[in-house]
C-alpha cells in the first residue's frame, strides 16, 4: 500500500485555514476516524527548541498547535497534553514565549515536561541512549515539526523533531557519543522514531527557517502545510521542495538504509493539490554544515546556561510578574 501525504499552499497563520488543512488531512489520511476519540489522552509533539516569538521560526507556530487542538476537542478527546524537551530554558517559559500560554486557559490543554527517562533497545547501540518514559501513558502522539535547516543534520522536519524526546542535557551528550558521524546519528534517530511511532505528523511549513537553523536563521515564506502518517514519506517529499541533496539529509538517507517508512516517490500518493512540484522552490538557503559533536567547553557552557535560565534568570522573571 502506498503512503499518503496530504499537501496544501497556505501562504498566512490564519486560523480557520490551517484548522481547514488539518480536518482535510485527516479525512484523506484517517477515512474511517480509527486515530481519535472519545476518552482519549493525546500528546502533541511540537518543536520548543528556544524560547523565541513565533516571528523567529524557531518553534512550531500557535496556530498550527491551536488547529490541531480545536479538531481534538471536536472528536471529544479526554485530554491533550503538549510536550518537549527544550534545549535551554523551562518548557513552561519557552512555550509561554513561543505563544502556547493561551492554549491551557482557552482549550484546558495542560503543558507538562517530559519525565522518566528509560533505556529502550536500539540498534545503533548507542549507550546512555533514552527517551521520556511518560510516553507510556498517552493513547496517541502527534508529531508537529517545523520546516527548519540545520547546520549539523542539514534539515531538521518530522525524524529530526522527535529527538526532543530525549530529555535534558542527555542531547547533547548524544551528539558525542556518535563521534561526528552524521549518518550513525542518523540511523539512532531512525531507532528513536520506531519506538515512539507517532500516529501522525503535521508539518508548519508555512514560514520556514533557512540558513544557519535550526536557531540562528532567517524566515522563509514556503507557504506549504504537509500531513502524513508517515513521517519519512512527509521528509522526502519536503526535501524534494526545498531542493535539497538527499544524500545530505542524513535522517532520510538512515530511513532509506534501515527501510523506515517509504522513501520512492514513486510509493507514495501525494494529494491536495495536482503536482505537488509545483510548490518547489529555487531560493531555499541551506546551513553552512558544522561537525555534531560539541567540544568539552561547549557542554560545560550549556549547563552553565541551562542553570542560569532555570535556576536565576526565570526565577527572577518570576518574582518581579508577583503581585
Amino acid at each position: 500500500m502506498k503512503s499518503k501525504v496530504h499537501l496544501q499552499k497556505l501562504d498566512n497563520y490564519s486560523l480557520n485555514g490551517v484548522e481547514l488543512f488539518v480536518r482535510d488531512s485527516l479525512n484523506v489520511l484517517d477515512p474511517q476516524n480509527s486515530l481519535f476519540g472519545p476518552g482519549q489522552k493525546v500528546l502533541l509533539k511540537p518543536n520548543l527548541l528556544r524560547g523565541f516569538t513565533p516571528e523567529r521560526c524557531v518553534t512550531t507556530h500557535p496556530v498550527v498547535v491551536e488547529a490541531m487542538c480545536r479538531v481534538l476537542k471536536d472528536m471529544a478527546v479526554r485530554e491533550i497534553v503538549i510536550s518537549d524537551s527544550p534545549a535551554l530554558g523551562s518548557l513552561s517559559a519557552v512555550a509561554d514565549k513561543a505563544g502556547y500560554g493561551f492554549l491551557e486557559k482557552k482549550y484546558g490543554v495542560r503543558i507538562l515536561p517530559l519525565t522518566d527517562p528509560v533505556p529502550f533497545e536500539n540498534t545503533e547501540q548507542v549507550p546512555h541512549l533514552k527517551v521520556a518514559g511518560c510516553l507510556q501513558h498517552y493513547d496517541q502522539i502527534i508529531n508537529l515539526p517545523k520546516v527548519k535547516s540545520h547546520c549539523q543534520m542539514t534539515m531538521t522536519l518530522g525524524i529530526k523533531n522527535l529527538f526532543g524526546l530525549v530529555i535534558g542535557k542527555r542531547k547533547p551528550a548524544l551528539h558525542c557519543l556518535v563521534k561526528n558521524d552524521k549518518l550513525k546519528f542518523g540511523k539512532m534517530l531512525i531507532d528513536i522514531a520506531r519506538h515512539v511511532n507517532p500516529c501522525l505528523t503535521i508539518v508548519d511549513g508555512i514560514q520556514a527557517m533557512q540558513g544557519q537553523g535550526p536557531i540562528n536563521g532567517t524566515p522563509y515564506p514556503l507557504g506549504v502545510m504537509g500531513a502524513s502518517k508517515d513521517m519519512t514519506a512527509l521528509d522526502r517529499v519536503f526535501a524534494d521542495l526545498l531542493n535539497i541533496p538527499l544524500e545530505k539529509v542524513y535522517a532520510l538517507e538512515a530511513a532509506r538504509l534501515k527501510q523506515f517508512g517509504q522513501y520512492h516517490l514513486e510509493e507514495m500518493e501525494i494529494s491536495g493539490i495536482a503536482d505537488y512540484r509545483s510548490l518547489s522552490v529555487e531560493n531555499f538557503k541551506q546551513a553552512y554544515p558544522i561537525d555534531i559533536s560539541f567540544n568539552p567547553l561547549k557542554l560545560i557552557k550549556s549547563f552553565v546556561k541551562q542553570f542560569y535560565e532555570v535556576g536565576i534568570k526565570e526565577r527572577l522573571a518570576g518574582q518581579r510578574t508577583t503581585p
